[in-house]
């Protein structure tokens, strides 16, 4: 953190330690108040009537006030008259009714979520306050009229405000050029109509991230009630990208906004093993699901026997060859296999039925009495042990992950045809060879939840009689709303959201895309991405996967042209491998030197010390973290080996949507060759740094050997699907 910062975030800790100050005034008034109200006497009627609803406004402001005090400041507006708001969770006002902070729901804070730079609304810097707990940690500023910096008295502004600010002052009219493609680029994105799929490209630096975060914000707010309803859901590409953006909506969806990474999609499944490339190109891939669909049908289908059940005093046989018959006609139905649990039931007692009509001699019964028959084998064979050992062999109810795990045992065995035997082989290995599941074991266990679907409800007991309710829990409108709040976050199994935001969307994998699709059917999208990094192998099957989620959503398509995070030296060296990797791209224009061209370290023969002597050299030019880019094997060597609190040892995949003052890459040729996506891969981590950037390898050319990954541009086209 650099001195200007530290001191804007002591700055603004003052104002919240005042605002905590004057919080824990108000909850201890609104809890003695709670208490006068329970001590209150009753008398008629209408005084307990009244101290009920007074009781219940105390204590429902007091669970207001409780909650409050975590990250109760996150946002700041300095005004072009000068007036400053402080943003946050709930308004707090001094002793003489003067704003502290203001409620973010008030008409005054509108402006945190809907100024942008082609209508600031008066604002001239926007300031997102990071805390934890109730310590401010970190403050990030936009200005929204950087020709107006000079105006914030007393105060510096910091991050990429700050930058806006230097170009600001430039007296060259390419200068403020710039300053205003990149407001009116990612305005123009930000305010995009939410009518389907807004499809956002863009090169590194071009902040595709932050324009994706702030159209949530504007979103949100301009649409609360859908939003609030159906929730927003904001996938990331690692827990890394994750935790790296999690301040930026701090507070605004409370339980609405879901923010996760591929890892934690979804529910309920700990994803913590790494799959290697070609192991996750093989479990991506869109073959997956009829893999999948032939295993769960294979599971729901053991070998029927015949199976004798005593109906009406009356031993009765039903035959194996009619129960297999039956099956495959309910088989037919597109419905998933536990959803038709009670068809199937129906089913098999009818065969009881036709069994029993057939021993009996009773085929000439009418239909009427054949009708009843059928009704009073439906109630008497729920609790027929017989019967029901026979349905769990005709229509056994399917676990989801016992189905998987059977799968990845090998006791349930892969599908023949689909996989080629050199797949279905390092398939079985990768699963037999790991305890844990990767997010791709997630993505396909999702996909078994959808074929296999909910359990049957248990039959409804016939006497049992209602719990009384004479002494049920005492409780008050207020808790029982912040119980609701907290069983709806605990339920991140949204199904249908009403908006999703995909971010780094060119690495989404086919299956992947499938389980995102499942939770927004009828929802609206926002899709951020840089085919030039993909790291996904097929792109055809990306197309059949994306167009499947698309179906007939309009597609709105918006390109961000400029970089203004990385150094120009730096893209310059990233452009030899963009034109690697596909000669007709056209890499982003940056336009920030800072005089330092990045070193690139040929031949060395101690590696390792290489890194240390350069993390070293790194560290002492730049003041913010380091990250340290390898491959996956590298990685976890470098990790035991580099300690300094300031580096981040990242593989490429966890250094998505990163970025770092200073950057070390380390075996560039090693990086392209772990993955089918070769040069991509490089290509991220040459782009993550800011300032510095050393390439260090033992070979001779960094990357002249590595051959080029399928172009970009194929992949783009089957986006534009959408």
């Amino acid at each position: 953190m650099s001195k200007q910062e530290a001191a804007e975030v002591a700055r603004e800790q003052e104002l919240v330690d005042t605002a905590l100050a004057r919080l824990e005034v108000l909850r201890a008034e609104t809890s003695l108040a709670e208490e006068q109200g329970l001590r209150g006497g009753g008398g008629t009627p209408q005084a307990v009537y009244e101290r009920d609803v007074t009781v219940l406004h105390f204590a429902a402001r007091r669970v207001v006030l409780d909650a409050a005090a975590d990250g109760l400041v996150f946002g700041r507006l300095d005004r072009e008259d000068g007036t400053v708001h402080h943003i946050g969770r709930i308004g707090v006002r001094t002793e003489e009714q003067h704003p502290l902070v203001v409620d973010w729901r008030a008409p005054a804070a509108a402006a945190f979520y809907r100024a942008t730079a082609a209508q600031p609304d008066d604002v001239v810097r926007r300031r997102t306050i990071t805390s934890r707990g109730v310590r401010v940690v970190a403050v990030e500023d936009e200005l929204l009229d950087p020709a107006r910096a000079d105006q914030l008295v007393g105060t510096t502004v910091v991050g990429d405000g700050a930058f806006l600010a230097a170009l600001s002052k430039e007296r060259t009219g390419r200068m403020r050029d710039i300053v205003a493609t990149i407001q009116r680029e990612q305005d123009e994105a930000v305010r995009a109509p939410d009518d389907g799929v807004l499809l956002v490209t863009g090169g590194p630096g071009t902040g595709k991230t932050a324009v994706a975060l702030h159209r949530v914000a504007f979103l949100m707010y301009t649409h609360r009630e859908r939003f609030s309803r159906r929730g927003v859901l904001v996938v990331g590409p690692s827990p890394v990208f994750v935790d790296y953006v999690s301040q930026v909506l701090p507070t605004l969806g409370e339980t609405s906004v879901r923010l996760v990474s591929l890892e934690t999609l979804v529910p309920d499944v700990q994803a913590v093993e790494r799959d290697t490339p070609a192991v996750a190109a093989v479990k991506g891939s869109l073959r997956m699901a009829e893999v999948l669909k032939r295993a769960a049908r294979a599971a729901g289908r053991p070998r029927v026997e015949d199976a004798s059940v005593v109906f009406r005093g009356r031993s009765v046989t039903v035959n194996g060859r009619d129960q297999s018959q039956r099956r495959a006609q309910i088989e037919r139905s597109p419905r998933s296999h536990n959803s038709l649990h009670t068809q199937a039931r129906t089913a098999l007692a009818n065969l009881v039925v036709r069994a029993w009509i057939s021993a009996a001699g009773a085929q000439d019964w009418s239909d009427r009495a054949k009708d009843e028959l059928r009704e009073e084998a439906a109630f008497d064979l729920r609790e027929n042990a017989d019967f029901e050992r026979a349905m769990d062999r005709f229509w056994p109810v399917l676990e989801p992950r016992q189905v998987f795990d059977e799968l990845r045992s090998g006791s349930l065995r892969l599908p023949r045809g689909v996989l080629s035997e050199a797949e279905a082989q390092l398939l079985g290995r990768a699963w037999r060879g790991s305890a844990g599941l990767s997010p791709a074991d997630a993505a396909l266990l999702d996909e078994l939840a959808e074929l296999v679907g909910e359990p049957p409800a248990p039959p409804e007991p016939e006497d049992d009689e209602p719990v009384p309710d004479d002494y049920g829990e005492v409780t008050t409108y207020a808790d029982r709303n912040s119980r609701s709040r907290r069983d709806l976050s605990a339920d991140e199994s949204h199904r249908d959201y009403a908006h999703v935001v995909v971010d780094e969307a060119q690495d989404v994998s086919p299956m992947q895309w499938r389980a995102l699709g499942r939770r927004a059917r009828s929802g609206t999208w926002t899709v951020v991405g840089d085919w030039a990094q993909s790291v996904w192998p097929d792109p055809a099957e990306t197309q059949d996967a994306v167009t499947g989620v698309a179906g007939r959503r309009r597609v709105r398509r918006h390109e961000l042209t400029t970089n203004y995070r990385t150094s120009t030296e730096i893209a310059d060296l990233a452009a030899e491998v963009l034109a690697l990797i596909d000669p007709d791209a056209t890499p982003p224009a940056a336009v920030r030197s800072t005089g330092s061209v990045p070193v690139v370290r040929t031949g060395l023969t101690d590696l390792p010390q290489a890194v240390r002597e350069a993390a070293d050299e790194v560290l002492g030019q730049v003041t913010g973290t380091v990250g340290v880019i390898a491959t996956v094997e590298d990685a976890d060597a470098l990790r035991a080996a580099l300690t300094d609190p300031r580096l981040q040892v990242l593989d490429t995949w966890q250094a998505k949507g990163m970025e770092f003052d200073g950057c070390l890459v380390v075996a560039p040729e090693r990086i392209a060759a772990e993955s089918p996506a070769g040069l991509r891969s490089l290509y991220v981590a040459l782009t993550r740094a800011t300032q510095r950037l050393v390439v260090l390898t033992t070979a001779d050319e960094p990357w002249g050997d590595v051959p080029a990954p399928p172009a970009p541009a194929v992949i783009e086209e089957a986006i534009t699907l959408w």
